[in-house]
């Protein structure tokens, strides 16, 4: 999908999982593949690993989507070695998007009780 600027952020969805986590990593600040990996599986956990083929190749989907966008890297950090990215706007305002997606998903099964109590 070609980024246009008019572009709603419901056009890109439902993201892919990894894709999701992705923007989250990215969220804390601009990165690189591998912190991108170590941000994920904080979270998660180490339960699905994650390949480096996988990874890479979603983060160039999302930047051919125009939800994330080349960086630079923060302070100090920089060794020439790694290429960094960051989440666009564009990406933010997706990421608010999908979890308002998700949210409304887990409240259906709260509903069907399948997650404790409905609200």
């Amino acid at each position: 999908m070609k980024r246009d600027r008019t572009q709603k952020a419901e056009a890109f969805l439902p993201l892919h999982p990894l894709e999701f986590r992705i923007l989250l990593a990215l969220l804390d600040g601009p990165s690189h593949g591998y912190r991108i990996v170590k941000a994920i599986e904080e979270r998660v956990g180490q339960y699905r690993r994650i390949y480096p083929a996988n990874l890479y190749r979603r983060i160039r989907d999302l930047m051919e989507r125009g939800l994330i966008e080349a960086s630079d890297a923060p302070a100090g950090e920089s060794d020439g070695r790694r290429t960094y990215v960051a989440v666009s706007d564009l990406g933010r305002q997706v990421a608010g998007a999908e979890a308002v997606r998700l949210e409304a998903l887990v409240a259906d099964a709260r509903e069907h009780r399948l997650l404790g109590r409905a609200r």
